[in-house]
């Protein structure tokens, strides 16, 4: 009886894993299921229906303390692999973090990784999207840190960096 379980069991795990895997490409396990279906309903109403929720987070990323920032990094396909597109929801308004006119918020091409949040005195957080690139003239990947900052009505891209990929 056991030689007949096994598979099933096996088989019935593997199906559960995709389907939780299919919730974020890069699952944060410390987002809430409120909050993630809320990222989940931003990305399809932002990107369509071919868009592919990457990571969702809830941050502090206005007023250090207020956790009041849900960030939603989603992709859609483009020509060659996808192009990834960023929004905030903050206190019931949408901001899109835009790194080029055509309001993705990566580089076509780049491959999203993660973002950090550096408080500082005085200013609201810096939130940094960070990529995988391959830059033309560089030999292999370089990761490419864009960071934004909410200035009272957007979320400004303030400085862009690129530097060798850590391994």
């Amino acid at each position: 009886m056991s030689q007949i379980l096994k598979p099933i069991t096996a088989t019935l795990f593997m199906v559960l894993m995709a389907g939780g895997v299919s919730a974020q490409l890069i699952p944060n396990p410390k987002l809430s299921p409120l909050d993630l279906a809320a990222a989940r309903s931003e990305a399809r109403k932002a990107g369509g229906d071919q868009a592919e929720l990457i990571y969702a987070t809830r941050i502090d990323g206005i007023e250090k303390g207020k956790f009041n920032t849900l960030v939603v990094i989603y992709a859609r396909p483009a020509k060659e692999g996808k192009d990834y597109y960023g929004l905030i929801v903050a206190d019931s308004k949408k901001y899109p973090l835009s790194y080029d006119q055509e309001g993705r918020a990566l580089r076509s091409g780049d491959r999203f990784l993660r973002i950090g949040l550096r408080h500082q005195a005085g200013q609201p957080p810096l939130l940094r999207l960070i990529s995988a690139t391959s830059e033309v003239g560089r030999p292999g990947e370089w990761q490419r840190n864009l960071d934004f900052q909410f200035n009272g009505t957007s979320f400004a891209l303030l400085a862009q960096s690129v530097v060798p990929l850590a391994r």
